[in-house]
């Protein structure tokens, strides 16, 4: 990645820790980052009064490359891989911790997992999203 290119992530936050599901997450943070092993900077946080369709058109509003979050619908999925957001779901943990799991490109690990997974699933189909739940591609590291 070039040195001027800044990336947008955005986490579904329950208090100081991911939301457990991305439909029902009531705030999303955001961050900037020039990509994996580079510090990332909290730029905003994002209410989600009207629900996830009003966070995904805020996200796809905003340039967001990827979202990091619990589980998600299928419906929702799709909507942020047809825009081409990255995307990381099945996670868990501290904000802090997942994000310094994203810089070392850990979050494919199982102590990332929501509980009763045994990977969390990142997506990255670009628009072949008919492939997404069944044949799921994952970072290595």
């Amino acid at each position: 990645m070039l040195s001027n290119i800044y990336m947008k992530i955005a986490l579904t936050r329950s208090h100081h820790r991911i939301a457990p599901l991305f439909d029902s997450a009531t705030t999303v943070e955001l961050y900037e980052t020039q990509g994996y092993n580079n510090e990332t900077k909290y730029i905003g946080m994002h209410t989600c009064e009207r629900g996830a369709k009003d966070a995904i058109g805020t996200l796809i509003s905003m340039n967001v490359n990827v979202v990091i979050c619990g589980a998600i619908s299928s419906e929702y999925e799709q909507l942020l891989l047809l825009h081409h957001i990255d995307l990381y779901a099945y996670i868990s943990g501290d904000v802090e911790d997942v994000l310094q799991g994203w810089r070392t490109g850990r979050l494919h690990t199982p102590y990332f997992s929501m509980p009763g997974c045994e990977h969390p699933r990142h997506c990255c189909h670009k628009g072949t999203v008919s492939r997404c739940r069944n044949k799921t591609k994952r970072r290595e590291v």
